[in-house]
């Protein structure tokens, strides 16, 4: 007997929708019923490793502003001030420290535009502050 041939009498049927079946066996969200089978995660650490490729499918040269686009930065910067909550998109390099990276965007508190050093200082969830070089911003909000 072909183990197909176990299950042909109730593969096509449909999920009973009957008011007593629905009381004692609930329709589960695909959320929940993913809880059940996280512990059988077959590969552990594998989910981790994919986040870590999709950053590394990320990379890419580092952008150069147009002179239009470098003034309107400088502008947003020269406004920027202490306390003030900023988005920024900036340039991280990998190990290397070449051209290739990848960018990131964050959100916090100024904590200090440091002009001498060129370096803007945010802190983002009450962490040590992020030191971002000015010449790394690509964008600002």
């Amino acid at each position: 007997m072909d183990r197909k041939d176990n299950f042909d009498e109730i593969i096509d049927m449909e999920r009973p929708w009957q008011p007593e079946t629905l009381k004692k066996h609930p329709k589960m969200s695909p959320q929940d019923r993913a809880k059940i089978f996280a512990p059988f995660a077959a590969l552990r650490g594998h989910s981790e490793r994919l986040g870590e490729e999709d950053v590394k499918l990320m990379r890419s040269n580092r952008i150069e502003l147009s002179e239009d686009e470098a003034q309107i930065l400088s502008d947003k910067l020269s406004q920027i001030r202490k306390g003030m909550n900023v988005t920024v998109t900036y340039f991280q390099a990998d190990e290397d420290g070449g051209d290739i990276g990848y960018y990131v965007t964050v959100t916090g508190t100024v904590t200090n535009v440091d002009t001498v050093y060129r370096v803007l200082r945010i802190d983002v969830n009450d962490t040590k502050d992020l030191e971002i070089g000015l010449e790394d911003i690509l964008d600002m909000n």
